[in-house]
């Protein structure tokens, strides 16, 4: 268990281990009216502001706290998106702080303190969070830190700050007060592209033809698909073998 007040940031680089496939690169964002693509573009402008921001020692005390907040159902990219802005402000000299509260349980609520240091903060499934009382009043000193020190702030959810059941009411109107943005749940269609997107990052091709298939036969949330894409990866570089229909048959047993 971590000590009160003895908690810094740099202490946590366990915390710290982002996914190295999280990036905007591979998140299939959809056409260019599509609101996710918008979502992350949004981003992309946003992080351009806080790296800015963070180069610039005296900054205008007239600048505004930025808050969002992105929800959507499990598996449908928040943490994706959540990571990938970590990872480019890290590509750009700033410290940045990612921490997935869906493994909360290994932490004490004074993990919070000091993180109005950084550069941005990014909170992953802040759902985990509602109805506790310790994690709720750090949560809340913590908003209040970063909106004194005018530190961004970026918080995902499967659902809308409306809907969640905190019990701490201050820290209800706080979380109400961030800009909203809901990330949509991809056709069927769409995730056959996504796959189609990452197995190109990963460096394989990934046929039309298997991609449709994947996404007909599995459990179709992105989730389970980049799963099986991932073994899929991983039988075809150990055995030399092309993905194709059969051989995804053969490594999933249907």
């Amino acid at each position: 268990m971590f000590e009160s007040q003895q908690i810094l940031p740099q202490q946590l680089t366990f915390r710290l281990s982002l996914d190295d496939d999280a990036t905007f690169k591979n998140f299939y964002r959809g056409d260019a009216s599509s609101s996710n693509n918008q979502i992350v573009q949004l981003l992309e402008n946003a992080l351009q502001r806080w790296v800015f921001r963070s180069h610039v020692s005296a900054c205008s005390g007239t600048l505004l706290n930025e808050f969002y907040w992105i929800w959507g159902s499990h598996g449908v990219g928040c943490s994706h998106l959540l990571q990938a802005v970590c990872h480019e402000a890290e590509l750009m000299g700033v410290r940045a702080f990612y921490l997935d509260f869906s493994r909360h349980t290994a932490l004490h609520p004074d993990v919070l303190l000091g993180l109005e240091s950084m550069a941005l903060v990014c909170l992953d499934a802040i759902d985990d969070l509602a109805g506790q009382p310790a994690w709720e009043m750090a949560l809340f000193n913590l908003y209040n830190r970063m909106s004194e020190s005018q530190t961004p702030l970026l918080i995902s959810a499967h659902t809308r700050p409306q809907q969640l059941q905190f019990t701490l009411p201050d820290l209800t109107s706080r979380l109400l007060s961030a800009v909203q943005f809901h990330l949509e749940t991809l056709s069927d269609e769409e995730k056959a592209v996504a796959l189609k997107l990452r197995a190109d990052c990963r460096g394989f091709e990934l046929s039309d033809e298997v991609a449709r298939f994947l996404v007909a036969r599995s459990e179709r949330s992105m989730t389970q698909l980049l799963a099986v894409l991932s073994l899929l990866d991983k039988h075809s570089l150990s055995t030399q073998r092309k993905v194709t229909i059969p051989l995804l048959k053969s490594v999933m047993g249907w």
